[in-house]
């Protein structure tokens, strides 16, 4: 069907309309004029089915990083690295064995504050003074116990 701008020289309203044939009598939506519609060239949208048929298809390239569709993996990329993500490549070499052993560092932490207070309660005291004697006043100013238990460790 063709599609075609009409431009109203009384009130300068701009509107698409389908038209058959070269018939110009199409009224003004705004001043209700027919005879002071003109038609105007149109250019098809830059944007179609066929402009984006390239490498990767119709539809893009499926990003799984991203969970969706993308012009090409270069995209997925430039998006990403705005989003502050680093590929992995980047990282240093031993990255992410440093990451274990200090997780596995801070969980023997917990481990051991967690076993003093329960030998604690066994000893007959009450969770109070369990509590008192385990996590000591020091430890919690000196900042040591939120760091031991702040639970983003990796």
């Amino acid at each position: 069907m063709p599609l075609y701008n009409f431009l109203c020289t009384n009130c300068n309203y701009l509107a698409e309309y389908f038209v058959f044939g070269y018939d110009e009598s199409v009224p003004c939506e705004c001043c209700f004029s027919a005879e002071h519609q003109v038609r105007q060239i149109s250019l098809p949208s830059k944007h179609s089915s066929w402009h984006s048929t390239g490498r990767y298809g119709a539809n893009g390239y499926f990003s799984k990083a991203l969970g969706k569709y993308v012009d090409s993996p270069q995209q997925a990329q430039d998006i990403l690295e705005k989003q502050g993500f680093v590929c992995e490549a980047d990282l240093p070499k031993h990255r992410w064995d440093d990451a274990t052993e200090k997780h596995r560092d801070t969980i023997t932490e917990q481990e051991a504050y967690i076993q003093t207070y329960k030998d604690k309660l066994a000893s007959g005291k009450s969770k109070e003074e369990a509590v008192a004697e385990t996590f000591t006043a020091q430890d919690a100013l000196s900042g040591k116990l939120e760091q031991t238990f702040k639970g983003d460790t990796i």
